[in-house]
């Protein structure tokens, strides 16, 4: 076995003690595609997969508008409130961060053990959703700029 399978089954095991069936299923449907011998798919995640999960986010956040469940006048009326202008401002900064984070891994991608392992701890420890991984290595790559580390 290789080294990236002995991860991905670490994550798989990380994951199901920590109850987070996100991580544990992700890192299990890598390994059997390790195992399946799927480069092909492998390397596509790994240049497309950002931009998939991305989409999909997205199209779930969207979601309740296609169904019908907010209105123009909800969705106006939402946006005035200061839960809305808040949300605006906050949702542009990690935009930003997020931005700053797809090049950050691009450029390091060995910065991504820190944010794998970050995300686990916040994850099992914490009850979080490992939602903000983009967002995390944007706030890294300013850190690290500001910090003159970079």
């Amino acid at each position: 076995m290789n080294d990236g399978l002995w991860i991905l089954l670490i994550c798989v095991g990380l994951g199901l003690a920590g109850r987070n069936l996100l991580i544990a299923g992700a890192a299990a449907c890598l390994a059997l595609l390790q195992l399946g011998r799927a480069e092909a798919v492998i390397r596509w995640l790994d240049l497309r997969g950002t931009a998939l999960g991305i989409f999909l986010l997205v199209g779930s956040l969207l979601a309740p508008v296609a169904a019908g469940r907010l209105s123009l006048r909800g969705f106006t009326a939402e946006l005035l409130r200061p839960s809305g202008l808040i949300g605006v401002a906050v949702a542009a900064v990690a935009a930003y961060l997020g931005r700053g984070g797809v090049g950050f891994l691009q450029s390091y991608p060995a910065a991504l053990v820190g944010l794998i392992v970050g995300s686990f701890l916040g994850t099992i420890l914490l009850r979080g959703v490992p939602t903000g991984p983009l967002i995390a290595a944007g706030t890294t790559a300013l850190l690290l700029q500001l910090l003159h580390l970079r």
